[in-house]
């Protein structure tokens, strides 16, 4: 007997009849095999993307200090973690990570968020426009946060959310970056400028349109840059690469080798502590008071312009893992801080200092920092002694004097003065309220601050038809003489009617018969 199963034929012989149910038992166990689908096939490991950085040459990526000597901060002694504290960091989420990773051998974060402007996704062309940084007086950017801070210095590291390929040419990030880092100096030109290296890559990472040709390439203008305009360069790439295939050294980059590790990061903060730069303290003293500072918010920048995705995690946030431990949550920590009103009362529905009776509000810091002068004049008495005090006498519904700290209002904070040059409410963020922009020679409109002899105004076209610099004498250059009918040469402009073209001698209408000589 001939039986079909998933269209194929087996032939079944004639058995006893304990045999044909034994045959029927292995048909449908048959059947049951064959009909049962096929389970999955494991996917194949995706093969890594083809790297930009095939040619890569990392010795092309050592800086020559040569003519950089003034510039490139060279090795000192260890300045210790009071230079640390002294220094205010600026960044990417790689700055922001300072806050977020313990150093092992403090147990302690690198930086504090007293000290630490770290922002998720920043290019730098947000340097002077973002509102990033949170006071109990509003929100600021970074170069308005730098002048409220007052630091002693300011370590500034940008770049890495403006590389995309592995072009070499830098003109437009330079300029860019240079404009921007200017409005951080004009805010606040008593803080020395240190700008630091793009820090390097791992050889394999998630982010493949980020080379280190590239970096390398704008790490050396960075330089230059530096030497331009007398800032001083950190070069804090050479202890983050390695030396033989200029890569971010293994273990010092997390998974997706574009974040320092703690690893990394303990080798960064010990080359800046090494290479220091310490000045004699110019800024104006006393310092002013600084208002309660609540730290720079999460979520400012929703897409990673790397990849022009929207960011699912913060890569600012150290990656759990048995051997790294999380930063305690401290009261300096926490999303809602105490604010520091020293001489006064912190009114959580205003967002502002309520001053005692004797002080009032600081107006550039919101601090009840400044003694104000008592409103209520005593009555002068010539005795020079107080006068007694009645005696109460006996009610028979006696009303209790109030204590003066039970009857004293709350001076309210005064006004502030917004970028803008408008007065606001004590407590208005000042971020909704920019200066206004600026307009340039070329006629652009600009961010206040902008450098404008980066955009000077347009040539001009003179009478000779050349192009010349804005503000040229054109009469230097008139338009060239025009050659009249009667061949002579004249200024532009000349009225060539009244020099036509010469008219002919005139021939005698009956000329005379030429005489023929007679002969003799």
């Amino acid at each position: 007997m001939k039986v079909k199963i998933n269209k194929k034929t087996y032939t079944i012989k004639p058995l006893a009849v304990g045999s044909i149910a034994a045959a029927v038992v292995l048909c449908i166990a048959l059947g049951v095999v064959l009909t049962r689908p096929k389970a999955p096939e494991p996917e194949p490991e995706p093969e890594p993307t083809a790297d930009i950085d095939e040619k890569y040459d990392a010795s092309e990526g050592v800086l020559d200090t040569t003519e950089l000597e003034s510039t490139v901060l060279m090795e000192t002694e260890d300045a210790g973690q009071e230079y640390i504290d002294s220094t205010l960091f600026l960044g990417d989420s790689n700055t922001a990570r300072f806050i977020r990773v313990l150093d092992p051998e403090t147990k302690k974060t690198f930086s504090t968020k007293n000290n630490t402007i770290g922002v998720v996704g920043m290019g730098i062309d947000a340097i002077s426009s973002l509102a990033c940084m949170d006071f109990y007086t509003g929100r600021y950017t970074m170069p308005q946060a730098v002048k409220i801070l007052q630091p002693e210095r300011v370590i500034i590291t940008f770049g890495t959310n403006n590389l995309y390929g592995n072009s070499t040419d830098a003109t437009s990030f330079i300029s860019r970056y240079e404009a921007q880092i200017k409005t951080i100096e004009n805010a606040y030109p008593y803080a020395d400028i240190i700008i630091n290296s793009i820090p390097p890559v791992s050889k394999v990472r998630d982010y493949t349109n980020v080379s280190m040709i590239q970096i390398d390439a704008y790490n050396k203008a960075i330089a230059e840059m530096c030497k331009k305009n007398d800032w001083k360069y950190l070069n804090s790439a050479e202890a983050l690469k390695d030396k033989d295939t200029g890569y971010a050294r293994p273990g010092y980059m997390v998974a997706d080798g574009l974040h320092l590790d703690q690893k990394g990061q303990v080798a960064l903060f010990k080359y800046i502590r090494t290479h220091a730069y310490i000045t004699e303290d110019d800024r104006p003293k006393p310092l002013a008071s600084i208002p309660g500072i609540i730290g720079v918010p999460d979520g400012l920048i929703k897409i990673n312009p790397l990849n022009e995705e929207e960011f699912t995690e913060d890569p600012s946030e150290p990656e759990p893992t048995a051997a790294t431990e999380k930063p305690e949550k401290t009261a300096e920590a926490t999303s809602t801080p105490a604010m520091d009103c020293v001489n006064g009362t912190y009114n959580e529905e205003k967002k502002v200092c309520v001053c005692d009776e004797k002080y009032t509000v600081d107006t550039q810091t919101g601090a009840c920092t400044v003694e104000a002068e008592s409103t209520a004049s005593p009555s002068p008495d010539a005795s020079g002694t107080p006068e007694a005090t009645s005696t109460p006498t006996a009610s028979s519904n006696p009303t209790p004097t109030p204590s003066p700290s039970q009857t004293a209002t709350p001076t309210p904070a005064p006004d502030i003065t917004c970028p803008d040059g408008g007065t606001y409410p004590a407590g208005t963020d000042c971020s909704l309220h920019p200066a206004p922009n600026v307009t340039c020679p070329d006629g652009g409109s600009y961010p206040a601050g902008t450098d404008c002899s980066l955009h000077p105004a347009p040539n001009v076209t003179c009478p000779d038809g050349g192009s010349y610099p804005a503000g040229t004498d054109c009469s230097l250059h008139p338009a060239p003489n025009v050659t009249c009918p009667d061949g002579g040469s004249y200024p532009a402009g000349t009225d060539c009617s009244l020099h036509p073209a010469p008219e002919p001698d005139p021939q005698p209408e009956n000329p005379a018969p030429a005489q023929q000589d007679q002969p003799q």
